[in-house]
């Protein structure tokens, strides 16, 4: 009766002891994702507005905090909801290179959980804060891109505007909505 109660005592505790193992590799793999939070400019913190020309003249809108993104809702195909901006790790292309399977889980693992990789570049003497909702794509979609602030002058008053640029599109974001209509 002993061999068989310690056999038994001793298959829960190798049980036990394997979810505890997964679970914890499951976290391991979560936080091997992405890096540090990412913490934006504060030129170009705030609510922007433009209009689409593309999708009906439609108002969108892009709001920017310390640690995050929205994004209005463009559509059924477009990501939208706020994301929580983070550094990627640059192991995760040398794990990702060629293995669809790996890239697939690592994207819908960051959607999920509202992830945004963001990167600072340097493009043609201007700084960029790159954004993109697409984990593994690095802004070369029309959702994500370099993001920047400019002026401009219009009639007398000078403006700041929100550059979003990227290899499909350059969208022109403004601080109020009647700036946004006026310069569409």
């Amino acid at each position: 009766m002993k061999p068989k109660k310690t056999l038994t005592a001793f298959i829960a505790s190798l049980s036990l002891m394997s979810n505890l193992v997964l679970t914890t590799s499951n976290k391991v793999n979560a936080a091997y994702y992405r890096g540090k939070k990412v913490t934006t400019p504060k030129s170009i913190r705030g609510t922007w507005y433009t209009y689409n020309k593309f999708n009906d003249n439609r108002l969108e809108k892009l709001k920017i905090t310390a640690h995050t993104v929205t994004y209005s809702n463009f559509g059924s195909y477009a990501p939208h909801g706020t994301y929580t901006l983070y550094n990627q790790s640059k192991k995760i292309y040398q794990r990702a290179s060629g293995d669809m399977n790996y890239i697939n889980m690592v994207n819908k693992y960051a959607t999920k959980h509202h992830w945004m990789v963001a990167w600072n570049y340097k493009y043609k003497g201007h700084q960029y804060l790159g954004i993109d909702p697409f984990w593994l794509d690095l802004g070369d979609n029309n959702f994500g891109g370099g993001l920047r602030t400019t002026s401009i002058h219009k009639k007398r008053k000078t403006i700041k505007q929100l550059i979003l640029q990227n290899p499909n599109s350059v969208k022109k974001y403004y601080k109020s909505v009647s700036t946004a209509k006026l310069l569409k």
